[in-house]
């Protein structure tokens, strides 16, 4: 049965009463994308979790998210989106970093878009839009505050939820349904994410064949031939005042994504008077597995997303 029919045929019954599918957290892939550690805790018993929600008419296979609601959240709670890495070609969203935030009382999505096999650039941020506007706009029926949307995301996905950040001011990427709902978001989490296909220096990391790279593939062609598309790719293109808060984590080490798009969009972020943070992890590469800064990513998100937690909070910048 579509997970809304089956809401709104029980919505009289308060969510504790549905039927309660108790399972840890799936086990997260060990891809160039992993960011979750390894001590992430299961969800807790009695979450209520539905799976292969389409967020669009007639979906795409892809175009599903799975979502994830606390037992007895109370009112209404903050919704945490995540968005999977993968070259933008792979990756799914049963590896969803955001699940250990449903014990701390947030509802999480986990968002499988168009891969660039499926639909070449802007499809994947344009599923994202839509799957925003389409959590915004079954906030009530799920049970939490359309005003409270966070979104993360790792590589591919750090790149998607950058751009979010940075396009809530503009209808730009947005198509398809519920165009009466923004797909604004209020926070972004993103690990090693490209930012700036423009200054991108392939040449210092493994896609020195750039041609034949996954940037080719996500755009239809070689990026040194196609230099007109790159600033529509690039979330440090669209940066104002507006941009959504954002705390960005990426390793020294990477060689994927080097360490400088993340400096360099910190720059223009702090320029535009944005609240943003870098966390560089000495030493990691791409992916950095269980080296990890939850703690204060847990922070930044609370911050901006529990008001009853905002007191006491002090603003950090952390550069290499």
């Amino acid at each position: 049965m579509n997970p809304l029919s089956f809401i709104s045929l029980k919505k009289q019954i308060v969510l504790s009463f549905f039927l309660v599918i108790s399972m840890a957290a799936s086990a997260f892939s060990e891809d160039l994308n992993r960011v979750v550690a390894k001590d992430i805790p299961s969800i807790p018993n009695g979450t209520i979790i539905m799976k292969d929600i389409a967020y669009v008419k007639n979906a795409h296979e892809r175009q599903k998210l799975d979502l994830f609601l606390p037992p007895n959240p109370g009112e209404k709670i903050p919704l945490l989106v995540w968005f999977h890495g993968g070259g933008w070609e792979g990756g799914d969203k049963a590896n969803c970093a955001f699940l250990q935030f449903v014990g701390q009382n947030y509802a999480v999505a986990s968002v499988n878009y168009r891969l660039s096999q499926d639909a070449i650039f802007p499809a994947q941020i344009c599923d994202c839009k839509s799957a925003i506007r389409w959590l915004r706009a079954h906030a009530d029926e799920f049970g939490f505050d359309p005003e409270r949307i966070g979104v993360g995301g790792d590589s591919a996905g750090g790149h998607l939820v950058a751009l979010l950040g940075a396009t809530g001011h503009t209808r730009i990427f947005d198509e398809g349904e519920y165009l009466e709902q923004t797909s604004r978001v209020q926070v972004v989490c993103d690990f090693f994410g490209p930012t700036d296909f423009e200054h991108f220096d392939y040449e210092k990391t493994i896609f020195s064949d750039v041609k034949n790279s996954c940037f080719a593939r996500l755009i239809g062609g070689d990026p040194n031939e196609m230099k007109s598309v790159l600033p529509m790719l690039s979330p440090r293109k669209f940066v104002t005042s507006t941009h959504a808060p954002i705390i960005i984590i990426h390793g020294n080490k990477d060689d994927l994504v080097p360490l400088n798009q993340s400096q360099m969009y910190l720059e223009t972020l702090a320029q535009a008077g944005v609240e943003c943070t870098l966390l560089v992890v000495d030493g990691a590469g791409h992916g950095f597995g269980g080296m990890n800064h939850w703690m204060e990513i847990g922070a930044f998100l609370s911050k901006h997303l529990k008001p009853e937690n905002r007191i006491g909070y002090t603003r950090t910048l952390l550069l290499p």
